[in-house]
């Protein structure tokens, strides 16, 4: 875990809850709450787009795999579909590409959020 993304972690424990929100400086989830803000603005999402968004947000820097974002997001309603999943992301990917935020595809497995430390070192190297 790069050093960037401790400030964050250490927050959110001494809220008593590391579970509660994800908060990288940039991008702040709040798991129950179903908020998010970006660079101080409020945004609003579907509830499956923000349900994926949790997830990932819960898993920062690391491949949350397909099944898992799906199940989390439709439980056992509905049967997998890779498809209707990809769509899912690619629509949450264009909300979020105005604020910098994305999400990285690691094809045949999964999606990885990347915080907003990573991506800036990436942008200026």
């Amino acid at each position: 875990m790069a050093a960037e993304h401790i400030p964050a972690i250490r927050a959110n424990r001494a809220e008593g809850d590391a579970e509660a929100a994800y908060d990288d400086g940039h991008l702040r989830v709040e798991h129950d709450n179903y908020y998010v803000a970006c660079a101080g603005e409020v945004l609003r999402f579907r509830r499956a787009e923000f349900l994926l968004l949790s997830r990932l947000a819960r898993n920062a820097s690391r491949v949350v795999k397909a099944e898992e974002l799906w199940r989390h997001a439709w439980g056992g309603n509905k049967p997998y579909n890779a498809e209707s999943l990809h769509v899912h992301v690619y629509r949450l990917r264009a909300k979020l590409a105005h604020f910098g935020v994305r999400i990285e595809t690691m094809v045949n497995v999964g999606y990885r959020l990347v915080p907003a430390a990573e991506a800036q070192e990436r942008r200026s190297a």
